[in-house]
């Protein structure tokens, strides 16, 4: 099955945690083609965006970098904290 990530929302989560779409590949072992097209808003497989998640909720969001960033994307929840919310 595949499945279509939002790409801006996965850019963001990459930024507030300090990574690079190269940082995400290693990370998930995944190759920068499957991560080109996450970010593009190209279809990548279950599993694919299983590894992606797994590294994200892996790496903690940096307060500094977060708050350096444009105002517009700052308004926006961390998925991480987003997941925090919903379990209590």
């Amino acid at each position: 099955m595949s499945v279509k990530v939002d790409p801006e929302r996965l850019g963001y989560e990459l930024a507030v945690r300090g990574l690079s779409a190269t940082d995400l590949s290693r990370r998930a072992r995944l190759s920068p083609a499957t991560v080109s097209a996450a970010l593009s808003g190209r279809p990548i497989s279950a599993t694919s965006l299983r590894l992606i998640a797994k590294v994200l909720v892996e790496t903690p969001v940096d307060t500094v970098i977060s708050q350096l960033l444009p105002t517009a994307l700052r308004a926006r929840t961390p998925l991480t904290a987003a997941l925090a919310e919903e379990r209590a």
